[in-house]
This record gives structure tokens, C-alpha cells and sequence, in this order.
């Protein structure tokens, strides 16, 4: 009787902790996944800023090093606080701050607002960055159910990039109805973001001492980080993957201008490639675990190069299709480098080693996204496109190097 009472109050800890069924805020978490790349402008914002604010591509790409620069600000602080006052505290910040940031943009008319607007989205960004993985990790922990942690991740992302999908595939026609249209939209759905994390609850968090002052431990965070080998290592190759696929995202639209794309097709092309990668997230453990971890990030840095090389030599509208090689990279590298973070950062500093890995991503696009920007303005696409296919092959195949030495083929794991 007292082993059956013993069970059944850990099996009731464990449900109060994950709120009340054993996976609800795991559930959760894969619902705001979803409903915070609910993007309608995502497939038309190019022509937005070109179009109706009058941007060059140049500073397009200087708001998106706006967009950085707030994240980078606020990426690690915000990941620090998220470990000392709880990620769901974290997550309200973010929701109610993407919110904000969504109202400015609908009502933004030069490039200093829409800036505003950058600034505010990017400080949302980095509250909501690491601590939806931090509190995922946690809450399956909690439910003592760890190996499960990168098909959740992977369900996540996978909701994220169909709900990116969907909204795209009517992001076009609703910015041929009103160029405004997609951006009001996104004001309803940040506040269902708010309502939703508002239904989270937070696992248990250890309690931290801090001997000296929070700045001291957020250096000695940094510095702990930056020399293991095996951090460091898995996070210089997931900024390496991530800025390759990132710069891509802000390039495809102005490549498909120039291949005679009708525009009402931006949309629903953007809802298949997210589609696809929706696809690859779900299927990223299963390939992990068939191939290998290190096959499967070096298949992903091949496929980045090819996708460069292929959309800089083919001049027709069907090479679109080369876009779904980061669209691959994307969905495979993700999960599988946060499962890799995840299990080797203190529990105590989750939140803020996920934070730190994507402070780094913010800062390199920071410094490389203007200049993409500005060799297109200056060459053209294609020998920008070119250029950017051997510069991803050089830093993969270092940032490769590194990891496969700190990581040996038997210590990695995915679940």
C-alpha cells in the first residue's frame, strides 16, 4: 500500500509540474510554436519595404542588422532572467512584446518607424529565444521523459514552419487586397500567443546562489560556455548552418523577381518550401538516429552549398525548387543541434547557453547581412549567390571539423 501511495504521488507531482495531463504544457509549447510563425507579410515583405516604403536592398538588410542588434541587446540578459524568474515569466515578456511590435509595424510609414518596429520584434524574439526550449526540456524532465526531448522539438519547429506554410499561402492575395492587410493580422494572433503561454505552468526551477553580482554570473555563463569544447563546438556549427539558411530567406524573393515569378505565386511557393520543412522536422530524430548525427549535419552543410550554386547558374523559374535544399538544412540541423546544446549545458543555465548560441547567430548576421546586401546592390544576385556558395562551404567545413573532433560518433544521441 505505502509503494502504491508513493507512486501515486510522484505520478501526481509529475502531472501538476507538466500541468495536469503528463504532456499539456508540452502540448502547449507545440501550439505556440505554431502560433508564433503564423507570419502573413512573411511572403511579401520584400515588395512591402521596396514598394511602399521605397527601400533599397541595402537597407533591407540594414533593418534586418537593426533586427539583430535588438536581439543581441536583449538575447542573453533575457536568457539569464528566463533561468533566475522562470521561462514562463519569459514568455509573457516575449508574447506581449511581439504584440507591440506587430501594432507599430501595422501602422509604420517610414524606415525610423518600421525600425521601431524591428527593435521591438527583436527584443520579443530574444525572451522568447531559449526559454520555449528551456521550459520544454524542463517540463519533460520533470515528466522524467528526456529521450523524448528532440521529437517534441521537432514536433515544435515542425508546427511552426506549417503554420508559416498556411498563413503564407494567403499572405500574397491578402497584400493584393490591401498592402496592410497581413501586418493588422498579426495583432490578433500576438495576443493569442499571450492568452496561450498565460495557460503554461512553470516546473520546479533549482535555486541558484549567486555569490556576487548577476553580471559576474552571467560572464562566468559565457566564459563556462565558450570553453567547452563540445558547446562551443555544436554551437559554431549551428550559427554556421543557421546564418547560411537565414541569408537565403532574404534573398529568394528578390531571385524570384528576377526569374518572371508572378507575385500571387510568392505565396503559396513560401507555404510549400515551410511545408517541406515541417516535414524534415518531424523526420529529424528518425534520420539522426539512421545515418548518424555528424552524417546528418554534413549532408545538411552539402545541400547549403549546392542550393547557392544551383540558384546562382539556372536562369529558369523551375530552379525555385533549389530553395528546398535550406529549407532541408533548416529542418534537420535545428532539432538536432538544440538536443546536442541541450544536453550538455547546466540545468541551471539552460535558458541561457540556448540564449548565448543565439546571440552568436544574431551578431554574425549583424556583421555579414548588410554586406550580402550591398554586393547585390552592387554585382547583382547571381555572383553574390556565387560568392555566398563558397563562403558556406569554407565555414562548414571548419565549423564541421570542430565538431566532429569534440563529439566522437558514440556520445551522440538524439532520441
Amino acid at each position: 500500500m505505502s509503494r502504491a501511495a508513493d507512486d501515486l504521488r510522484d505520478r501526481s507531482a509529475a502531472e501538476v509540474i507538466t500541468g495536469g495531463p503528463r504532456y499539456r504544457t508540452p502540448r502547449l509549447l507545440v501550439a505556440f510554436g505554431g502560433l508564433q510563425y503564423v507570419l502573413f507579410p512573411i511572403p511579401v515583405v520584400i515588395l512591402f519595404w521596396t514598394d511602399q516604403i521605397g527601400l533599397s536592398l541595402t537597407q533591407i538588410m540594414v533593418l534586418q542588422a537593426i533586427f539583430g542588434l535588438a536581439s543581441v541587446v536583449f538575447e542573453f540578459p533575457s536568457g539569464y532572467l528566463a533561468d533566475r524568474v522562470g521561462y514562463r515569466t519569459a514568455l509573457l515578456a516575449g508574447a506581449a512584446l511581439w504584440t507591440l511590435g506587430w501594432t507599430i509595424y501595422a501602422i509604420a510609414t517610414t524606415f525610423g518607424e518600421i525600425a521601431l518596429g524591428e527593435i521591438v520584434l527583436g527584443a520579443a524574439t530574444a525572451f522568447v529565444s531559449g526559454a520555449d526550449s528551456a521550459l520544454l526540456f524542463s517540463s519533460l524532465a520533470a515528466a522524467n521523459d528526456v529521450g523524448a526531448y528532440t521529437r517534441w522539438e521537432g514536433r515544435a519547429r515542425a508546427a511552426g514552419q506549417a503554420c508559416e506554410a498556411g498563413s503564407s499561402a494567403v499572405g500574397g492575395w491578402l497584400y493584393a487586397l490591401t498592402p496592410r492587410l497581413p501586418f493588422w493580422l498579426q495583432v490578433p494572433n500576438a495576443l493569442a500567443t499571450v492568452a496561450l503561454v498565460a495557460t503554461m505552468r512553470q516546473p520546479p526551477r533549482a535555486r541558484v546562489t549567486v555569490a556576487t553580482s548577476h553580471f559576474a554570473r552571467m560572464w562566468h555563463v559565457v566564459r563556462t560556455t565558450l570553453r567547452h569544447r563540445r558547446l562551443r563546438s555544436a554551437i559554431q556549427l549551428s550559427v554556421t548552418l543557421g546564418l547560411s539558411t537565414f541569408t537565403m530567406v532574404w534573398l529568394i524573393q528578390p531571385w524570384m523577381q528576377r526569374r518572371g515569378i508572378p507575385v500571387a505565386w510568392f505565396g503559396p511557393i513560401w507555404a510549400a518550401a515551410h511545408l517541406w520543412l515541417a516535414t524534415v522536422s518531424l523526420a529529424s530524430a528518425r534520420v539522426a538516429d539512421a545515418i548518424g548525427v555528424r552524417v546528418t549535419l554534413a549532408t545538411s552543410a552539402v545541400l547549403v552549398v549546392a542550393g547557392y550554386a544551383l540558384l546562382a547558374v539556372l536562369d529558369t523559374p523551375w530552379a525555385v525548387a533549389a530553395y528546398l535544399c535550406f529549407m532541408t538544412t533548416r529542418g534537420l540541423q535545428s532539432p538536432i543541434l538544440a538536443t546536442v546544446i541541450q544536453a550538455d549545458a547546466p540545468h541551471e543555465d539552460r535558458a541561457s547557453v540556448l540564449s548565448l548560441n543565439a546571440l552568436c547567430f544574431r551578431l554574425a548576421f549583424v556583421a555579414c547581412g548588410p554586406a550580402v546586401g550591398a554586393l547585390v546592390d552592387r554585382f547583382t544576385l547571381e555572383p553574390t549567390l556565387g560568392a555566398l556558395a563558397v563562403a558556406s562551404a569554407a565555414a562548414s567545413a571548419g565549423a564541421l571539423v570542430a565538431f566532429r573532433r569534440a563529439h566522437p560518433a558514440r556520445a551522440l544521441g538524439v532520441g
